[in-house]
């Protein structure tokens, strides 16, 4: 049965088991009052729910339904994905909570006990939980999973290991937000108070790695899902040996790992520690245990057959190549998928209960910015070269989208004369001013969802066809993997190599070598460089998938945020050289396709106030944490500046 599937029949146990999961045995941590505020239920108590295997499978599932899914209502600014927040895509949604906080810079730290104002929960609240439920059940199923009659040591084992990798990806979410975090290392029983407090970064990292470690110890963990059609999505040892990679990944990075820690608290707070924050230094020994961890995850799936492999086009063209790609981020069960999460069967044109990225995309709240165009090099893998071109006559009449890395065209709808599929019932797109498809308007009368003269298409596709396609996001996916270990490799001095793993992602989609295409950027020798190439590589090949906001606040980019997105305006140009400002200038059944001036614009529909000279601080790199659970006095402390 398809783990799916196993969730939908979750309803078979929710009048009886599932209602005791969530309001008995695991109800939410409460920390500074107790962890567990109700008894057991008296009709059905721990006992009933390991009494037997099928129960005990059931409590799994609901804890598999934690991990993280940015297209999850409650992971999101009021359904609207945080890479809204970073450079790649902005939101013109104005009920998006990127839109109606974060942008005028108003979250405060009560915002963490609002409705999706912040964009992770550390508490959390009906609406969302924070990591706390999925720490508790995973601690019951692992200290009671023993107890169940009828089922075999290995499935036993195989559940704990499982238990243990869903808490580390929760702590490893929660830690990319708020830097320490207390520590919880079993069940709380009733009237149990949490007095530890906060942890600093460092014995952060080493708790989560040990629960990733424990999974690794469980002998009834398989390598990979052995039957896919029936169980992708279950965790697997892969999936936490890869797990270590990207949790080093991001305790190397400067946020937590530099000289100086990224902002300093105030002297005079009670009881904060920088430590809470920052390593207290720069420690290689971080870039080390990611290489390592990276190293040992590629030797491992080579020892059993190099089950986790990129996907690969069955041709060597456009479609071939736009094809393969979208395998590797949409499609379930592939050779491409490390940790899927099957948050929806599919996403439909107006979301689900889970507001996909369908529902918000008509609304302009996921609108690519033109710094995020510019970052997909040419279909030869050169970097985009036609920056100067913006607010001229376009002299050479340059087609700024013709010949682009295939991944593109399939992240965002983009001026083109011929589709490798239609859009909507359209054969081309004309995103100009007067064209079929007007820059600051959208199809069906939905008002600014091509607001920057470019719209979406990853996880959208043309929404007449999105629901296809049973989806899977990637918590980890092998593209992924790859540029972890490029960037690892980088960071302790063997650039070359960190080039050959860039250039089996580039590869899938037919482009040169980073290093050959690009011969002024010296990437063998410039580690600088270098890095800026990785962190470009990652947000094409990543976009959309939570990691290019997370990317520029781990490395402590401040100008990522500080510099003031613009969108594209796109006119056809006249005989005699100007721009064509009549309101219909679409293409006429046998008219050659036109040449273009470009117009590089800056959004002001939703201004960043961090765009504004001295507004930003360092505090915007982690979330604040709520007074009111500082105040319960457990030993949580404010993050800097909030």
């Amino acid at each position: 049965m398809n783990i799916m599937k196993l969730k939908i029949n979750l309803y078979l146990l929710s009048i009886v088991l599932v209602s005791y999961i969530h309001y008995s045995c695991v109800d939410d941590i409460k920390f500074g009052d107790s962890f567990l505020e109700k008894a057991p239920s008296v009709d059905i108590s721990i006992d009933t729910v390991f009494s037997k295997a099928e129960y005990s499978r059931y409590f799994l599932w609901n804890l598999y339904n934690h991990i993280n899914c940015p297209f999850n209502g409650s992971n999101q600014l009021n359904s609207c994905p945080i890479e809204s927040l970073s450079d790649i895509f902005h939101s013109h949604g104005n009920w998006s909570w990127c839109y109606e906080y974060y942008y005028p810079g108003i979250v405060t730290e009560d915002s963490q006990g609002g409705w999706i104002r912040d964009k992770f929960a550390f508490a959390g609240n009906n609406d969302r939980p924070g990591i706390w439920p999925a720490i508790r059940k995973g601690w019951i199923l692992i200290e009671n999973i023993d107890r169940v009659p009828d089922m075999s040591a290995d499935e036993k084992s195989q559940l704990r290991g499982e238990a243990y990798t869903i808490m580390a990806t929760r702590y490893l979410d929660a830690f990319k937000n708020f830097g320490g975090l207390p520590l919880v290392n079993h069940s709380y029983i009733a009237g149990e108070s949490y007095l530890q407090g906060r942890a600093t970064t460092e014995e952060t990292v080493h708790f989560i790695d040990s629960l990733i470690l424990c999974a690794l110890n469980e002998p009834g963990l398989p390598w990979r899902v052995m039957d896919v059609e029936n169980w992708a999505g279950r965790l697997t040892r892969g999936g936490a040996l890869a797990l270590r990679a990207k949790l080093y990944l991001f305790a190397a990075s400067p946020l937590f790992n530099d000289e100086q820690p990224y902002m300093q608290y105030d002297k005079d707070a009670e009881g904060q520690s920088l430590l809470h924050v920052w390593n207290g230094g720069r420690k290689q020994s971080y870039w080390d245990d990611c290489l390592n961890a990276c190293e040992d995850f590629f030797r491992e799936n080579q020892r059993n057959g190099n089950w986790y492999a990129l996907i690969q086009p069955r041709s060597q063209n456009e479609e071939g190549y736009c094809q393969a790609f979208r395998e590797a981020y949409w499609y379930r069960g592939n050779s491409e998928k490390i940790i899927e999460v099957h948050n929806s069967y599919t996403f439909s044109e107006w979301g689900d209960q889970n507001l996909g990225p369908g529902n918000v995309a008509h609304q302009g709240f996921l609108n690519p910015t033109l710094e995020y165009m510019e970052m997909f090099p040419m279909a030869d893998g050169r970097n985009y070269p036609y920056k100067d071109i913006y607010g001229t006559t376009n002299p050479g009449n340059v087609d700024i989208f013709a010949g682009r890395d295939p991944r593109l065209y399939e992240t965002m709808l983009v001026t083109r004369e011929r589709l490798r599929e239609n859009y909507m019932g359209l054969d081309r797109v004309e995103i100009w001013k007067g064209g079929n498809v007007e820059f600051n308007t959208s199809l069906n009368g939905w008002p600014i969802r091509f607001a920057t003269g470019m719209a979406i298409f990853k996880w959208v596709l043309d929404f007449w066809t999105m629901d296809r396609v049973p989806v899977s996001y990637s918590y980890m996916r092998m593209a992924e993997m790859h540029l972890i270990y490029a960037e690892a490799l980088a960071e302790t001095g063997n650039l070359t190599k960190a080039c050959e793993e860039v250039n089996k992602v580039r590869s899938r989609v037919g482009l040169g070598k980073i290093e050959t295409v690009n011969p002024e950027l010296q990437l063998t020798s410039n580690k600088e460089n270098l890095i800026r190439e990785i962190m470009r590589e990652r947000a094409v090949e990543l976009g959309m998938e939570d990691q290019r906001l997370y990317d520029i606040i781990r490395r402590k980019e401040v100008d990522k945020f500080t510099s003031p997105l613009h969108e594209l305006q796109t006119y056809r140009k006249t005989g005699d050289g100007e721009k064509d400002v009549r309101s219909d200038t679409q293409l006429q059944p046998g008219e050659p396709w036109p040449n273009f001036i470009y117009e590089k614009v800056q959004i002001t529909t939703g201004a960043r106030r961090w765009w504004e000279p001295g507004f930003w601080t360092n505090k915007w790199f982690l979330s604040p944490l709520a007074r009111a659970e500082i105040n319960k006095g457990y030993g949580l402390t404010q993050n800097p500046g909030w």
